[in-house]
């Protein structure tokens, strides 16, 4: 059977978008976050990302949302993704409280 070879290119095409889209969704990610180390600014260790990502992370109960820059890695234990800073982690969830929270961030630009 002939296939004309612009339905190909278009097929070709739809299969690359779907692939591109589905790259972007890869790099949401959602769990828990603690805070563990005190310090004023907007930083974070990330189990998933490199040191130097930035990340956009959002409370989701709230829709609070601030950006963060990686500089550790971990949390390794329980079923943390991030181990915010105390400055991040007030400002996400207004106040230290608990200590862990639900968590859902963005890669803004992934470090090396």
């Amino acid at each position: 059977m002939f296939v004309p070879q612009t339905r190909f290119l278009a097929g070709a095409a739809l299969l690359g978008a779907a692939l591109c889209s589905s790259a972007a969704h890869a790099q949401t990610r959602s769990g828990r976050a603690a805070y563990h180390f005190s310090s004023g600014a907007f930083t974070t260790c990330a189990r998933y990302e490199p040191i130097g990502s930035i990340l956009r992370v959002t409370n989701p109960k709230t829709g609070k949302t601030i950006t963060v820059r990686v500089n550790g890695r971990g949390p390794y234990n329980g079923n943390r993704i991030l181990d915010l800073s105390t400055g991040s982690f007030k400002a996400l969830y207004g106040g230290l409280g608990r200590g862990v929270g639900p968590v859902r961030y963005t890669v803004v630009r992934r470090g090396r």
